[in-house]
């Protein structure tokens, strides 16, 4: 179960023990629906084999193609030109309330699969501007649409094998801030950000990218998904 508190999500005390926040790493949808999806035991989180790679947590952008609601719980269609697959919300689907069809977004969640058919529980959802969809196409590369295993290799970018690290949700939002103060049009340096007197900086700004709230436009170069 998920819980929400100011925006912000938490897994409940019990598994938060037993259970360290998995690294969502950026990957097309067409790769989720051919990876096989292993369900384990206890509170060891379910996941997609990927070439030795266990994949839990996952990020992704695509357009919302259609929007529904069955059995009380909200659906989702997200297509990122790759393939089609639902996104669901069980809980709290006041995430989805300002989302419509033809939005573009960044999804954050969990894979799925019930009856054979692979889904993404949402974590975080955010609309985006259409440049941002092409920038993650851009990380992901263009391989052709076969499962090969040189394909699969491409599926996530480098930026996002950073080990997960507890951090402080308020002093994130003051790099958020900070950026968007500095950004005039062409990002902002990671070098500048770095001289700043905020500790454990370059750490901070791995959480953030991870998170997908900023984006390396080009190397050293960051901006704040908006």
């Amino acid at each position: 179960m998920l819980l929400c508190f100011g925006g912000v999500n938490f897994l409940p005390e019990a598994e938060q023990r037993f259970q360290k926040r998995q690294t969502a790493y950026k990957i097309r949808i067409k790769d989720i629906l051919n990876f096989k999806y292993i369900k384990t035991e206890g509170f060891a989180p379910n996941y997609l084999e990927a070439n030795g790679r266990e994949i839990s947590r996952i990020n992704i952008m695509g357009v919302v193609v259609q929007k529904s609601e069955i059995n009380n719980y909200k659906i989702l269609t997200i297509d990122d030109g790759t393939g089609k697959i639902s996104a669901r919300v069980f809980e709290n689907d006041v995430l989805l309330d300002k989302i419509n069809v033809s939005d573009i977004v960044l999804i954050i969640g969990r894979p799925r699969e019930f009856s054979s058919e692979k889904y993404i529980l949402i974590e975080v959802i955010k609309k985006i501007a259409p440049a941002w969809a092409k920038v993650r196409k851009l990380e992901l590369g263009n391989a052709p649409q076969d499962n090969s295993a040189q394909d699969n290799n491409n599926l996530v970018s480098n930026s996002n094998q950073v080990e997960e690290s507890v951090v402080d949700l308020g002093t994130n939002n003051k790099i958020i801030k900070l950026i968007k103060d500095l950004d005039k049009g062409a990002g902002v340096s990671i070098e500048e950000l770095s001289s700043r007197d905020i500790g454990d900086i370059d750490k901070r700004i791995d959480a953030l990218l991870k998170e997908g709230d900023v984006f390396e436009i080009k190397p050293g170069k960051l901006k704040v998904l908006e």
